[in-house]
Order: structure tokens, then sequence, then C-alpha cells
């Protein structure tokens, strides 16, 4: 227990200290020279959030908050710091799901952007694809979840709230990657798995299955030191032209005709 405690201190402690460095060097809108960071921060992130959306969205939340009703958990990726197998909906809401403003910039780029085709690596209760899908009702979301039961109450939530255009799938990443074949995504959401080794073995099996302009949306790059390794070499990483860090959300794109800049954003 004591090392626990320990544990749970270090992680905190040094959690607060990338904080530190990261409001040092987030810039606001302001002292920006990239035209294109420039239009995202200016355009994208200014998008107006539609009413009936906030609405929903609302209510949803109350709902997975207030949930006492429990469910397995298989966890095929790194598992939670603080929750065991069997847990209640509204733990798994309160530590694992997007929420607040980071949902918000999920809603924000697939509505600014269009994206016709979105994936979506960790679907948890459906939160984020919630947001994603929503930002873009014309789109088509592709959730991926390997816990079964966990897909199930996301799949409740969708119908629910009458979200149309998701097709969820019961699968773990490795095994989705290695069976899709002949397709093209615009948007690429991970928040799953939590492990940074991993993270990279994903988005270099992802590269036939994207383009020079895809958005990759990574969540949690600070989650543990394995995590934030990764996103410190995807950030030098020559294929990856743009970088822009939130804190606790990374995003990445290739875009080869910029010339290769790294930015911290304040959200």
């Amino acid at each position: 227990m004591v090392f626990l405690l320990k544990f749970s201190l270090f992680c905190s402690v040094n959690l607060l200290k990338h904080y530190i460095q990261y409001r040092i060097k987030a810039k606001g809108r302001h002292g920006i020279h990239s035209p294109f960071i420039y239009t995202f921060l200016n355009e994208c992130l200014t998008t107006k959030v539609d009413k009936n959306f906030l609405s929903s969205r609302k209510k949803m939340n109350y709902q997975l908050k207030k949930n006492e009703s429990k469910i397995e958990i298989n966890d095929f990726g790194a598992g939670s710091k603080r929750l065991n197998n069997t847990r209640k909906i509204k733990e798994i809401y309160k530590i694992s799901s997007s929420k607040g403003k980071y949902s918000l910039l999920l809603y924000k780029l697939a509505h600014y952007y269009h994206p016709k085709n979105i994936l979506e690596f960790g679907t948890s209760l459906g939160i984020g694809t919630f947001h994603l899908a929503s930002g873009n009702n014309s789109g088509k979301v592709t959730t991926v979840e390997a816990c079964e039961n966990t897909l199930n109450e996301a799949k409740r939530n969708f119908t629910n709230f009458k979200i149309k255009n998701v097709t969820a799938v019961h699968s773990t990443f490795d095994a989705f990657l290695s069976s899709s074949q002949n397709r093209s995504f615009d948007l690429v959401y991970i928040d799953g798995h939590h492990d940074g080794k991993a993270l990279l073995v994903y988005l270099e099996k992802l590269k036939p299955l994207t383009h020079n302009d895809t958005i990759f949306i990574l969540d949690d790059i600070r989650w543990s030191d394995s995590m934030y390794s990764a996103w410190t070499t995807l950030i030098n990483d020559p294929y990856y032209h743009v970088s822009l860090d939130f804190f606790r959300m990374g995003i990445i794109l290739p875009r080869k005709q910029q010339v290769k800049e790294h930015f911290t954003i304040r959200l």
C-alpha cells in the first residue's frame, strides 16, 4: 500500500512538472506564422458547437456519470492505473472517457475538416465516437474496441442518442490492421493501449491506410514515460511535418508540402 501511494505521488509530481513545462511553452492564437496552423487555431478551434449537440452531450454525460451498473473488462492494452477488471460504468466514465475541452476538440476537428472516413482505436463508452460522428454526420466513423462488454455499452449509447454514422468493430487493433485493405482514413483517433512502443507500431501499420493530409489525434501522450517517449519520437520523426501539443492530446500530420514544425498550443 505504501508503495502504491508513493508511486501515485510520483506520477502526480511528474505530471505537474510536465504541465508547468507545457504552460511555459504554450502559445495562444497569436504569434503563429504558419498559415495552416494559424487557420487551424483561428477557424477550427473557434468553431461554434451546435446547441442541440451540446444538449445531447450533457444528457449523455449525466447518464453515464450516474450509471451504477457493472461490467467485466477485458483490457488488451496497458490497462487502467486505477480500476479493477469489474467496473461500474460511472467509474469507466470518470477515468477513461474523453470529456470536457478535449472531446470538444474532436467535435471541432470533425466539423471543420469534414473527414469522410474516420478511424477510432479505443471506443470505450463511445464518448469520443459520439463527438467525432456528431461533428461530421456526413462522414463515416469506424471505431475499434477489443473488449466486447465495453463495446456493447457504447453501441447502446449510439442507439439511445441516434448516432447512425458509426460502424463498431469488435477486434484488437492489430487484428483490425491486418485485415484492413484498400481503405483510406482522413482522420485517425488513437485512445487505447496506452503503450508507447505499441503506438509507434500502430502508426507504422496505418501508413498504407492514410494519406498526406490525414489528421492523427493521439490521446494521453503523457499517460506514462513510455507514451511521452513515443510522443517525443513522433515530434522528431521526419515523416510527420506538423505536430501540435495540447498537453493531454497530441496531433500529427504528414503534410510533406510544409516545413517541419512543432507547436505547443494552449487549448
